[in-house]
């Protein structure tokens, strides 16, 4: 996902999601780690998703509340 792509996320997602209220889950690459965390306050969980194919790019799944024994909780 890309920068632009990740802000237009971000801004749907203000449109939609209540304050405080709403759990979030996205999926995306870590190359986006600091942004998820910038843009939608999140953090990456512990829980990895694998790739059935041999994509060059690791996934990880980020959450903007305590994922704590569901997902492996968040990392360290």
């Amino acid at each position: 996902m890309s920068k632009e792509c990740l802000e237009k996320v971000a801004q749907t997602i203000s449109f939609l999601a209540r304050p405080g209220q709403s759990f979030l889950l996205l999926l995306t690459g870590e190359v986006q780690r600091e942004r998820a965390a910038e843009m939608l306050g999140m953090r990456p969980c512990c829980f990895r998703p694998q790739h059935s194919s041999k994509l060059g790019n690791d996934f990880l799944l980020f959450t903007n509340y305590d994922p704590g024994t569901r997902l492996r909780g968040w990392e360290k």
